[in-house]
């Protein structure tokens, strides 16, 4: 009986030990990711700032079973777009559009929140990706930012490169 409440006591210590330390983890993530484009497909990068062909290129990744649900006016200013995925439902409203940037404010299953920025820069010859997130979720706020962090930013790379692709793809058929 000594052993069993031993164990109990251990067990709940390190639940609480455990708990403690996922609770001192940020509740905030930041992704930041470059995908580079020829000099040549320089003037047709305006593509990459494209709402619907972000929609097009995520809905390469099948393995991720992210599908679209909506598709409102979202090349213009408070358009939006809706998904669904395993893990629940992410709105992006487009809140700002200028030549050569784009930025939306996501909403992941109105428990966490994030402002993505699309950028080319021409100059570069590269577009910059930056998500800034925060999870709004008591308790374990600090593992959902992580798993996001890690999810989010093989998404947008695998998007990226999609884009990259039919960019090039563009190039070589005229």
């Amino acid at each position: 009986m000594q052993l069993f409440k031993t164990t109990l006591k251990c067990a709940a210590f390190a639940f609480v030990f455990i708990l403690l330390a996922i609770n001192a983890l940020p509740t905030t993530y930041q992704i930041s990711t470059t995908v580079p484009f020829t000099e040549q497909s320089a003037q047709r990068s305006e593509f990459m700032l494209s709402t619907k062909q972000w929609v097009q290129a995520i809905n390469v990744l099948q393995s991720s079973h992210i599908n679209l649900i909506s598709l409102e006016n979202s090349e213009n200013v408070g358009g939006f777009v809706a998904f669904e995925h395993a893990r629940g439902k992410v709105d992006a409203t487009l809140v700002s559009r200028r030549n050569n940037e784009v930025q939306f404010h996501l909403r992941f299953n109105e428990e966490h929140q994030a402002r993505l920025q699309i950028a080319l820069q021409p100059t570069l010859n590269q577009v910059t990706i930056n998500v800034n997130g925060e999870v709004l979720t008591p308790i374990i706020g600090s593992l959902i930012a992580l798993l996001t962090k890690h999810y989010l930013t093989q998404i947008l790379q695998t998007a990226a490169n999609e884009m990259s692709s039919e960019l090039r793809l563009q190039q070589v058929e005229s």
